[in-house]
């Protein structure tokens, strides 16, 4: 479906052009749009979803929400659900990149077009368009930060989440900035959630004793390392960057007990996705590919940021 590439890149904390009303003159069947992210037990994803759901039932149509909770067979039957309900347009965060390829299928059999947002999937002709963070760009701002923070040979672990491009890109992007200025000892699967990786922390601290920092590849993972640190007594010895900008890591921030995260902007990418769903739909030129800038908050511009929401 993919037939071009325009690739646009966005401030963090623009204002996203709002989507075409639709139907606004008369009364109109309402458009139904799926809705997948990896976990809603996330606040990231919730400020997506709250921006999308505010578009859509604001133009009397409706919004089907998904909760896979990070398990990869659930997305897929969850969405074929959506399917099987007639959705008109699915919007889709992938928990594999990969692996998601059967409902790509499905929605190519169906005429159901998909815009992917967040997390790039690899079969992108299946895809209609892309709205993500530059999520390399995250790796390395958080890179460059760790280059000015830690000493020569620092180790470091490293949070992911297999399989999943976004992940990989931000990992790509801290290594390729920190070279080998720092050791990485270990890279575990977090989940992308703070009560998985909080144990996980745990005890990479005690099988490192050394251990000089935590890379959390979203700022939930980021938060169970904060956690892990203070329930080792580690707090000011092993630090912590995360990436997303949340509200709760910025708070860390501001405490001293996380020194910066890759900040992305929810609240944009749920508005610029449901934007290019809507021109979509209505057969309008819409950019097939959008990436968002990303740039680090921490400990010298904290003081610029609302700790109580989104940027």
């Amino acid at each position: 479906m993919m037939k071009k590439v325009l690739a646009v890149l966005l401030t963090a904390c623009m204002a996203a052009a709002p989507a075409a009303v639709v139907g606004a003159e008369t009364e109109h069947e309402p458009v139904v749009f799926g809705f997948t992210v990896t976990t809603n037990n996330n606040p990231f994803f919730a400020e997506i979803e709250a921006a999308v759901r505010e578009v859509v039932e604001a133009n009397g149509d409706v919004l089907i929400t998904s909760d896979p909770q990070s398990d990869l067979q659930t997305q897929i039957s969850q969405c074929e659900d959506m399917i099987a309900q007639g959705i008109d347009c699915l919007l889709l965060c992938p928990i594999d990149s990969a692996a998601i390829k059967p409902v790509l299928t499905l929605c190519d059999e169906q005429d159901i077009p998909v815009v992917n947002f967040d997390t790039d999937v690899v079969d992108v002709d299946l895809v209609d368009a892309l709205v993500a963070t530059d999520n390399y760009s995250a790796g390395v701002a958080v890179g460059e930060d760790m280059l000015k923070t830690l000493p020569e040979g620092a180790k470091i672990a490293i949070l992911d989440i297999p399989s999943n491009v976004a992940s990989d890109a931000r990992i790509q992007g801290l290594l390729d900035t920190v070279g080998d200025h720092v050791e990485v000892v270990d890279r575990l699967n977090g989940k992308g959630d703070t009560g998985v990786s909080l144990p996980i922390a745990e005890d990479l601290i005690v099988a490192n004793p050394d251990l000089a920092a935590f890379f959390g590849m979203n700022d939930p993972m980021a938060i169970g390392c904060v956690q892990a640190v203070a329930s080792q007594n580690k707090e000011g010895e092993i630090l912590v960057w995360g990436v997303d900008g949340s509200p709760e890591a910025k708070q860390c921030i501001a405490e001293g007990t996380m020194v910066g995260t890759g900040a992305q902007s929810p609240a944009t990418i749920g508005e610029v996705t449901i934007d290019t769903a809507y021109k979509l739909l209505a057969g309008e030129s819409f950019d097939e590919k959008i990436y968002i800038e990303s740039f680090i908050i921490n400990g010298d511009n904290i003081d610029d940021y609302s700790l109580e929401g989104w940027q």
